[in-house]
């Protein structure tokens, strides 16, 4: 079932990104002249709780949407970086909180029709604050400490609109009750 890719070109490449232009032989011999793929780095998610069970938040304009989203602590993994130290950066960076009790929970492609990245899903338990965050220089964001409960209650009411960050959120409160059975 898979495609044979014949040949590609990069057609943009900008910071992060790059778009090639493939062209692609299906199973059954037909050629698709021109598929677009993106290529952005891996991401990684942190479903974070503080000592006292609080889940470390973020509210965060995405530009992208032009609005503010509810999301959890995560960016970008560093080519050839272990994602679980990514993900601990990204954590200490966004909250100032750092773990020492750290579960791999999921990995997950954002838009495999388009993109070839993961995303890596982490649950941080007994986040200890270490000191103020250290955001990248066009970076604002709110730190927002939340209880299980309300974030229950969030999720009823759609607040979490951020698709990616709503899968890693589902995925660690899941891992998160497994570990309490």
């Amino acid at each position: 079932m898979k495609w044979k890719t014949l040949s590609r070109e990069q057609v943009f490449k900008m910071a992060f990104v790059t778009l090639d232009k493939e062209v692609c032989e299906l199973p059954d011999g037909r050629i698709m002249p021109a598929y677009y793929v993106l290529h952005f780095p891996n991401w990684v998610n942190v479903v974070a709780l503080d000592t006292e069970g609080n889940f470390l938040l973020i509210k965060q304009y995405r530009h992208g949407s032009k609005e503010i989203h509810w999301e959890v602590p995560g960016g970008g993994a560093y080519k050839n970086e272990d994602p679980k130290l990514s993900a601990l950066r990204e954590l200490r960076e966004e909250t100032g909180y750092n773990s020492q009790n750290v579960h791999f929970v999921s990995e997950h492609f954002p838009n495999p029709a388009l993109q070839d990245n993961k995303v890596y899903t982490y649950l941080a338990l007994d986040c200890e604050y270490e000191g103020p965050p250290e955001l990248d220089p066009y970076e604002e964001l709110e730190l927002v400490k939340v209880p299980r409960a309300d974030v229950e209650k969030m999720l009823d009411q759609n607040v979490f609109d951020h698709t990616v960050c709503l899968a890693s959120l589902y995925q660690g409160l899941r891992y998160l009750d497994q570990l309490n059975r």
